[in-house]
């Protein structure tokens, strides 16, 4: 596949908003509340994008998951993109196992059951991505 890069002359001054810029170091790991962990899973994340105050129409950030631990099977209406940036493991959508490590790509789609398992040592760590402008609008779903 080949991609063609154009280069377009912009003038800061003339956006609506403006640029945003973070650094994941800048925040800490969040993760379920202790009396949910065990039917939700030890992942943690730290959520980059994804504040109504952002005004941008997209969820961006990086979930972890340790030797060991999982984000159990749930479901949420939103679509969702995955980006392996180290580590490995498995993730299942919809009941089909597919192995993943740094570089791989998956879209799940909106409503469809998915979980992460990390069975290796080192920490998995996914770039998660949804297209809606405010993460606390996406409503987690986990089976009793």
């Amino acid at each position: 596949m080949e991609f063609t890069t154009h280069i377009v002359a912009s003038n800061l001054d003339s956006l609506t908003m403006d640029p945003i810029v973070r650094r994941l170091d800048d925040y800490e790991w969040a993760g379920w509340p202790q009396d949910q962990v065990k039917a939700r899973g030890e992942v943690t994340w730290k959520a980059l994008q994804g504040d109504p105050t952002d005004e941008t129409d997209m969820v961006l950030g990086v979930a972890r998951v340790l030797k060991g631990q999982s984000l159990e099977a749930h479901r949420h209406e939103p679509p969702e993109t995955y980006y392996v940036l180290s580590g490995s493991g498995i993730v299942t959508i919809e009941h089909k196992e597919y192995p993943v490590d740094p570089d791989t790509m998956l879209y799940i789609p909106g409503d469809a059951l998915h979980q992460i398992n990390n069975y290796e040592d080192e920490p998995l760590r996914i770039l998660y991505l949804f297209a809606t402008n405010d993460f606390g609008k996406v409503i987690y779903r986990f089976p009793e």
